[in-house]
């Protein structure tokens, strides 16, 4: 089954997506029972993840968020605005900081413009942007 949200292939023991969190609507002709991960009568746990490759499997989702809006708005941390770039991929708690501390004292405006610039600053969810 593939997430609606960011098409990323899950299997059917999830209700969430494990990449952006989104509600996984499976069929309805199904007509088994979805699997409870936690039995809460006696509070045991009864989840067997046996998927040992999680992120290999799925090393081609990338966020929905534009890189080049991103570098954008990590480059106005230059003038005195630091943070908004990591306001837009929804980092809102560290865009505070660097909002205040005006990038943190520019040294984390640079290393996000550096991780940005070779593809390995993530969004909120962990995904990579990319695009």
């Amino acid at each position: 089954m593939n997430c609606k949200n960011c098409g990323a292939e899950v299997g059917n023991e999830y209700r969430l997506c494990p990449y952006c969190r989104s509600e996984l609507e499976y069929p309805t002709n199904n007509s088994q029972p979805p699997i409870i991960i936690n039995n809460v009568m006696n509070n045991q746990n009864t989840n067997r993840n046996t998927n040992i490759n999680y992120n290999h499997a799925h090393r081609n989702v990338i966020s929905s968020k534009s890189k080049s809006t991103t570098l954008l708005l990590c480059l106005l941390g230059f003038i005195g605005l630091g943070g908004l770039h990591r306001f837009y991929v929804g980092k809102a708690t560290s865009g505070i900081i660097y909002f205040l501390t005006m990038g943190g004292f520019l040294f984390g405006t640079i290393y996000d413009l550096t991780k940005i610039t070779s593809d390995t600053f993530t969004d909120s969810n962990g995904l990579p942007i990319k695009k």
